[in-house]
């Protein structure tokens, strides 16, 4: 369809059903539905305009319109599930996992809104290369689904049916991954060999069988080994363009004893991650996304973000409940660290490591949300407040020079957490000028 092509919308067009949609639609008197960008076992994802946003100026009112397969309205249990999931995807901020917006229903027809990608879906990437793409572009690739995955496994959320299907890649090279959480919002067909995720109305869960580990073939919760299983496989699949096991499921590999071949032109290291992340059994597989990136590139600054994943809650709740420090606080911390209980000193070590990771790769959202975990520990530690006033010295110039109004203000807001959180922070030098540069920019 022609982008500049108009449609004349008549409200009144309203489309009960999923069988009804065609281009000029309306979905819940809002969007309007302009073309089909693709096609699944989900459900049908249409490019739809938002009417809202057009009636208060948006200049892109474009939003990906994601209508789901007739099964999520069958079972009455499916809207509370899946908006229980689309709402912990929306909690998910992350360069490399595309944004939700929101789950709704309209009659009959179940959706979700979602940022629209210009780019393409990462299971072509792999068929335009029947070989495999070069090791510094395929790892590349790969470094971006790290890092997604393992913000979201710090925060808890899996997302059950990872797979190539449900990465896009974008116009300029980055990957986004989509539909966190769905698949265990959706019902599942369980031993048909397939890179479709599959339904049974019947049961509450869903898998893609080339991609799902044994353990969600058992029915198991879902853990962030799961998706480990499905990343190993498309990074097989990125550097040689095949699945390992030739698309056979987990427990039919498994049974025949199959073993996947040797990948030509790695280190030693990246083969050993990989085959890690192959295993069958779950207690043998690498734990978490994050661990499996530190394994494929051999970094000593990695630890395990696994465990921290099980700390970050508690450390969350100590940091808001922190009060705000007296007046002048002094620069050294009320407890040398050397004097700090062991498992916080460990803590404050592991955190700050996976921060640094983070910023390496260019997450400064998960480093800074590191950072003041850190800092809640053991506040006006000096390495914690020198890597804070790094990174947001480094944020701001960025942003400066791109000129982006929204990502001075989100910049702001990061300030103004950041600075409150004492008197000592609040003070610092380094952190006032760079914020009172922000707010320069936002004035004029």
């Amino acid at each position: 369809m022609d982008d500049d092509a108009t449609i004349v919308v008549d409200r009144g067009r309203q489309a009960s059903r999923p069988s009804d949609l065609s281009i000029g639609s309306v979905v819940n008197r809002r969007f309007v539905i302009e073309g089909v960008l693709g096609r699944g076992g989900m459900g049908v994802v249409y490019r739809a305009r938002d009417l809202r946003k057009e009636e208060t100026g948006d200049r892109d009112p474009y939003v990906a319109l994601k209508v789901l397969s007739d099964e999520f309205r069958r079972d009455p249990r499916m809207a509370v599930a899946l908006q229980r999931e689309a709402r912990k995807a929306q909690t998910l901020a992350h360069p490399n996992i595309a944004t939700v917006y929101d789950f709704d229903r309209d009659d009959h027809i179940v959706y979700l809104t979602m940022e629209e990608l210009d780019g393409r879906p990462l299971d072509q990437l792999i068929r335009e290369h029947p070989e495999g793409l070069p090791r510094a572009e395929a790892l590349a690739i790969v470094r971006g689904l790290c890092l997604g995955l393992a913000y979201a496994h710090n925060k808890g959320i899996v997302h059950s049916d990872f797979k190539p299907g449900n990465v896009f890649q974008t116009a300029s090279g980055q990957t986004r991954i989509l539909d966190f959480g769905i698949a265990r919002a959706a019902p599942a067909e369980r031993m048909e060999a397939s890179e479709t995720t599959r339904f049974d109305a019947g049961v509450l869960g869903a898998l893609t069988p080339s991609y799902a580990s044994c353990e969600m073939f058992e029915g198991q919760a879902p853990h962030p080994a799961d998706d480990v299983y499905a990343l190993a496989i498309v990074t097989y699949q990125l550097l040689t363009g095949r699945h390992p096991f030739d698309g056979i499921p987990a427990p039919q590999a498994r049974q025949q004893g199959l073993e996947p071949a040797p990948v030509r032109g790695l280190r030693r290291r990246e083969w050993r991650a990989i085959r890690r992340g192959l295993s069958f059994d779950r207690a043998a597989r690498t734990q978490h996304a994050a661990e499996f990136l530190r394994e494929l590139e051999g970094s000593s600054r990695y630890r395990l973000v696994a465990a921290a994943a099980v700390l970050l809650g508690v450390l969350l709740a100590g940091y808001v409940g922190y009060v705000q420090f007296q007046e002048s606080a002094r620069a050294a911390p009320d407890v040398p660290f050397e004097q700090l209980p062991l498992d916080t000193r460990e803590a404050v070590n592991r955190l700050l490591d996976e921060a640094d990771t983070f910023r390496r790769y260019g997450d400064a959202g998960s480093a800074l949300m590191l950072y003041r975990e850190a800092y809640a520990l053991h506040p006006r530690n000096r390495r914690i407040v020198d890597a804070l006033e790094a990174l947001l010295g480094d944020v701001t110039d960025r942003a400066l020079s791109g000129g982006v109004r929204a990502d001075l203000e989100r910049l702001a807001d990061n300030f103004a957490a950041v600075m409150e959180t004492d008197d000592f922070l609040g003070n610092r030098p380094k952190l006032v000028k760079a914020r009172q540069r922000v707010q320069e920019a936002l004035a004029r």
